[in-house]
């Protein structure tokens, strides 16, 4: 019995002693959550076939640039608003804005354990001024008009011939390693075994090729303990290969991926139906736009900036996204792209108005028939002798014949009279756009921007860029070249914001080309992938860029919230 009393004191002392700390935490609010632990593997479906892992050789190869983008780092990265950040280095710009010297970081190294050095650096930017070297044209023109020296093992500056504020963003080409590929020319990177075994500095290493028969199926990839930056928490990465996106998502309805990179308008609807798959959009690097031939005497009213204006309100833009595209753009308002540092937010955007359209054509004296009724077709507006009609060349292809179908008719309803001209996608450039004097009258063109993260519309826009660049349209604008000049040698980033704010508002206000909308991206990720966010795009493999932060797997912890303080 005594044994018995005892046992049932401490009880009772038990329970007391529970009711305290239950009444202590009533001002406590206490859950289990979820949190991102490391371990796993997330496995991608890539749509495309891999030629060479190598980031000197991957500009034209979606499926390599994802690849790389995970196995190799450069002197810089982008931001999400596409500023320079440091990557492997940090950079002092000297006073004159010629000299940029950057310094190693001291824990950066290979996968092979090897350290980096300013000799790598030195001889992957001897690869890009190499008169052998295949990739973008404009690359190879600014590295070829640099000079470099190696100030020690760590540093090394380079000196410009004259001020270059986008500068910093030919600094983000992966690095590739001296002491592997010594003697290497830029004729000889596309057979290198290197390319099937390559060593980066990214925060993940090559593990081998995956296949069967010889054929290669897809690629797996470890977490680099050794790198520089945020550890990732996956230990593995497997991208498979999938020749369209029908195969891709019929393997991630199989299970046998997690993720697929790229989700066209055609397969959107298929994706909306599968439960699990989060689809994540972002606006592609591109715009699409009409150039119009304002160099041409023959084709006076595009001269004249209300004709301009007219033809853009006149144009059925949002019927153009939504019925077309099924919704996947956003319309466009400046050659500067939203999600950029230089972009102004503020811009307007000219909506359909197709009797404001009219009106400022009437303003312009381009009159209407006599008899002719507003928004009906069959009529053509005329100043003396001269009809408002001109030829419109575009790409022979499905999409850009209906867009300019729909831009034939809704033109028509202002008395504009437009005939179509079709080309071989192939042939637009090299015949259509670059052709001095020009031979269109108006053309309609994707321009893709992708890895050219610094606005500088300086080429497209300049006139001195009229005569022999890429400004194909002729905008021959003194102001605003005045903005785009000064803003290219402006090394300070709120400065240039500035003036590229102003070059956007004079290009509303003078409407040099009809800008059409920008495209949008669209991707898949199993809902038990944790930690991914859809971001500004410079180019589709950025939406690897915060893949560090993804996990599949997670651990359940117990979150006290502290109690609200009360009155």
């Amino acid at each position: 019995m005594r044994h018995l009393r005892w046992q049932l004191v401490i009880a009772i002392l038990g329970l007391l002693l529970v009711g305290g700390l239950l009444v202590g935490k009533s001002q406590h609010a206490v859950e289990i959550s979820d949190v991102p632990a490391a371990g796993g593997a997330y496995t991608e479906a890539l749509i495309g076939t891999p030629h060479a892992f190598n980031p000197l050789l991957d500009n034209n190869n979606p499926v390599d640039r994802d690849v790389d983008r995970l196995l190799f780092s450069g002197l810089t990265q982008f931001d999400a608003v596409g500023r320079a950040t440091p990557d492997l280095a940090n950079w002092i710009i000297s006073d004159d804005q010629l000299s940029y010297t950057f310094v190693l970081r001291a824990d950066a190294r290979w996968h092979d354990g090897q350290p980096v050095t300013a000799a790598d650096v030195a001889f992957t930017v001897g690869l890009l001024q190499d008169p052998g070297y295949s990739g973008p044209a404009d690359v190879a023109k600014l590295w070829q008009s640099v000079t470099y020296k190696i100030q020690n093992q760590q540093t090394i500056s380079f000196t410009l011939p004259e001020p270059y504020a986008p500068f910093l963003d030919y600094t983000t080409f992966g690095l590739l390693p001296e002491h592997l590929l010594s003697g290497t020319s830029a004729a000889q990177l596309p057979n290198l075994p290197f390319n099937s075994a390559p060593v980066g500095t990214g925060p993940f290493s090559f593990v081998g090729l995956t296949g069967q028969q010889g054929q290669v199926s897809g690629v797996r990839l470890a977490a680099f303990a050794g790198y520089h930056g945020a550890k990732p928490l996956l230990n593995d990465v497997v991208f498979k290969f999938y020749p369209d996106e029908t195969t891709a998502l019929a393997a991630y309805k199989a299970g046998d991926v997690l993720g697929v990179s790229h989700i066209d308008a055609d397969h959107l609807d298929q994706a909306l139906q599968l439960p699990n798959l989060g689809l994540y959009s972002s606006l592609m690097p591109q715009y699409s736009l009409i150039f119009l031939n304002l160099q041409n005497p023959d084709l006076p009213f595009f001269q004249d900036k209300r004709v301009r204006q007219a033809l853009l309100r006149g144009l059925n833009r949002s019927g153009i996204i939504s019925q077309l595209l099924h919704g996947q753009g956003v319309l466009a308002n400046s050659p500067i792209l939203p999600g950029s540092w230089a972009y102004d937010p503020g811009l307007p955007t000219a909506a359909y108005d197709p009797a404001g359209a009219g009106h400022l054509l009437d303003a312009a004296g381009w009159v209407v028939p006599n008899g002719a009724a507003p928004g009906s077709t069959g009529y053509v507006r005329s100043k003396g002798n001269q009809p408002l009609s001109f030829a419109l060349t575009v790409p022979d292809d499905p999409l850009h014949q209906a867009i300019a179908k729909s831009a034939q008719q809704t033109w028509a309803g202002l008395g504009v009279v437009v005939n179509i001209n079709t080309v071989d996608p192939a042939t637009l450039l090299d015949q259509v756009l670059t052709p001095r004097p020009r031979v269109f009258d108006a053309v309609l063109v994707d321009l893709n921007l992708s890895g050219s993260p610094d606005p500088d519309p300086y080429p497209l826009w300049h006139q001195t860029q009229v005569d022999s660049g890429q400004n194909y349209g002729g905008f021959d604008d003194l102001i605003s070249s005045q903005f785009l000049e000064q803003a290219r040698i402006t090394a300070d980033l709120d400065a240039r914001a500035r003036l590229y704010y102003r070059f956007q508002s004079r290009f509303v206000d003078q409407v040099p080309a009809l800008l059409l909308y920008y495209p949008v991206y669209n991707y898949g990720v199993d809902a038990s992938v944790h930690g991914v966010q859809a971001g500004p795009l410079i180019e589709p493999s950025d939406r690897l860029n915060m893949l560090a932060q993804w996990s599949v797997v997670t651990r359940r912890v117990i979150v006290e919230q502290q109690p609200t303080a009360t009155p």
